[in-house]
């Protein structure tokens, strides 16, 4: 069992594409599903009034973050010619401190946006961070 700063870990995650499970990923990003409001004005109204309508549904890009460690799988995918066109739904799951699945999340059609190398301060968590933005076309649960 994982301990940090003396205290009992309470939660980790599991994410994987491409049916492979890419190690160390300790932080992710808010799962954010919205939808546009559009305003509109009513000219025959009296007063002119106006109202909300829904627009378009969209889903915010995902951050993963780990420290880096001997797995590529971050770099190689967003150092890809092809990583736009490389889509890839991924998997995201939320285990307890047992190890067991609490929750679990498909991000459909993902590519990468974003791929950011950290060099951190001494005595914090890992001396480099590597951290993947994806952007995608919305998620489930799964």
């Amino acid at each position: 069992m994982s301990k940090e700063k003396g205290h009992r870990k309470h939660h980790s995650f599991r994410v994987s594409w491409d049916g492979t499970a890419v190690a160390g990923v300790d932080r992710v990003s808010p799962l954010v599903r919205a939808v546009d409001v559009i305003t509109v004005r009513d000219g025959g109204a009296p007063g002119g009034g106006q109202h909300s309508t829904p627009g378009r549904i969209f889903s915010e890009p995902v951050t993963l973050e780990r420290p880096r460690g001997g797995d590529t799988a971050f770099g190689e995918w967003a150092g890809s010619a092809r990583a736009i066109a490389a889509r890839k739904d991924v998997t995201v799951e939320v285990l307890n401190a047992d190890g067991a699945v609490i929750a679990a999340y498909r991000l459909l059609r993902c590519w990468p946006s974003e791929y950011r190398v950290s060099l951190l301060e001494r005595g914090t968590r890992a001396a480099v961070v590597e951290q993947l933005r994806l952007e995608n076309d919305g998620w489930d649960p799964v």
